[in-house]
């Protein structure tokens, strides 16, 4: 009886030091994902893109801004109570438009920077095909929350994968 005791702790003892070798071969790396997408030659077209949308809203919101300015001025001039209807449609009318641009402009930054995130990915993944021991990679990028890594930085070998050298 005793010996498989002993046989038991022997074996639970090597498994223990085998999983345990294991995770400490394994690493924890960092990825500056904004100075990823910044070198992007797609990037570019995207802040194009986006600010001649911008552009649009924010002239068509103006217009809306300068109706409603005539329109406020004569109700001071008159206080019809038909202007003052205007002037609450105009209002209700502006808030909805800001909605709808906001939405505009974050569907279309969606549909325009997933490709640039898909192909960032698969880079990603073939430089972890490269090296097995990563088991994570945290968004080093300034505002993404990890303040500290002191992991390795693959930005560069996923920079080489991208052909932004």
């Amino acid at each position: 009886m005793k010996k498989n005791t002993i046989l038991y702790f022997l074996l639970f003892l090597l498994f223990s030091i085998s999983s345990y070798s294991k995770e400490c071969f394994q690493k924890i790396v960092c990825l500056n994902s904004m100075a990823l997408i910044e070198k992007m030659p797609e990037f570019s077209i995207v802040q194009k893109e986006l600010n001649r949308m911008s552009k649009i809203h924010e002239n068509n919101l103006e217009k809306l801004a300068k109706e409603f300015h005539k329109k406020a001025e004569k109700y001071q001039k008159n206080k019809n109570t038909m202007l003052k209807k205007e002037l609450e449609l105009l209002q209700i009318k502006a808030h909805a438009y800001q909605k709808t641009a906001s939405d505009d402009l974050i569907k279309k930054q969606n549909k325009l920077l997933n490709p640039i995130y898909k192909k960032i990915e698969n880079a990603i993944n073939k430089v972890l095909d490269k090296d097995k021991k990563i088991m994570r990679v945290d968004d080093c990028s300034l505002g993404k929350g990890v303040l500290v890594n002191k992991g390795e930085d693959i930005t560069e070998k996923v920079k080489k994968e991208l052909g932004l050298h």
